[in-house]
């Protein structure tokens, strides 16, 4: 599994070495580097970029994190967790679809304090001691969250919700109409109440279709990053000892079921909308 680390750093220095240390043991294939960051907390708390890799699809999870730190952390020290004081919707939302829990921010935001740096990362390991190991040596604290797309399976719930609301619309319109077909009396009232019932579902059919094209563009993306990190993971894998191929070899196999779950998650959650838009 993807894991998102952090690893804080008393000077930029420090900071610098760090990140050559993980390319260090990416080279050695302990662990697979998808894509860094380099960053700064100031004496305001607020967290800027100093240094940015420029990694396409790979980078997609990464980038989310980094850009939702950003926005999160930058109201005053203290106030980024809890009442979540100058933290923007976008920064909340961001963090929220890749999956970060409040454990993990309020780690970072002990831990990344103002004056400090950090190393900001997507990689995936087998095993902490190698990272740890290393970034120790460097006076480094890490900070770990595995990355998990909560977001895939709350569309598939949505869609379910979606679904099941738009039905008890629906059969409430019939209903409607049979009971102005039996009485018709109070007819404006009955063609007021048809209206509202027939904009509502007009409504949740927009969203459902509006989940649909979310749920596209997610696979889409989702395809592009495994595409990315198989590529990754090849160029990685070539010229590697034996030993160190076949852990390769299994993150490859790692990479590939974590789509595949994402994918069919995704998968249905088109499949419930489309049932759902069947029928007018």
């Amino acid at each position: 599994m993807s894991t998102f680390a952090v690893m804080v750093f008393p000077d930029e220095k420090k900071a610098y070495e760090g990140l050559h240390a993980l390319q260090q043991l990416h080279a050695e294939g302990s662990l697979t580097v998808w894509g860094t960051e380099v960053v700064a907390r100031g004496t305001d708390g607020r967290i800027s970029i100093l240094k940015r890799d420029d990694a396409g699809p790979l980078g997609t999870g990464l980038g989310t994190l980094t850009g939702g730190l950003v926005g999160l952390f930058g109201g005053p020290v203290g106030a980024a967790i809890g009442a979540a004081v100058g933290a923007t919707a976008g920064a909340v939302r961001d963090l929220f679809h890749v999956g970060v829990s409040e454990e993990f921010l309020t780690s970072v935001e002990r831990v990344l304090a103002p004056g400090k740096f950090a190393v900001v990362a997507e990689i995936h390991e087998e095993w902490i001691v190698p990272l740890d190991t290393r970034m120790a040596a460097l006076g480094a604290t890490v900070v770990r969250e595995d990355r998990v797309e909560f977001e895939d399976s709350l569309l598939e719930k949505r869609v379910a919700a979606r679904k099941a609301h738009l039905a008890e619309l629906k059969a409430r319109r019939q209903e409607q109409k049979k009971e102005r077909a039996r009485e018709r009396a109070g007819e404006k009232a009955e063609e007021m109440m048809q209206k509202l019932l027939t904009a509502e579902i007009e409504d949740t059919r927009e969203k459902l279709e509006s989940i649909a094209e979310k749920s596209e563009k997610r696979l889409d993306a989702s395809k592009e990053e495994l595409e990315a990190k198989m590529d990754a993971l090849l160029a990685q894998a070539a010229g590697a000892k034996p030993e160190v191929r076949q852990r390769i070899e299994r993150r490859m196999a790692d990479v590939r079921s974590e789509f595949s779950e994402r994918e069919q998650k995704l998968l249905r959650a088109k499949e419930l909308t489309r049932e759902a838009l069947q029928h007018p």
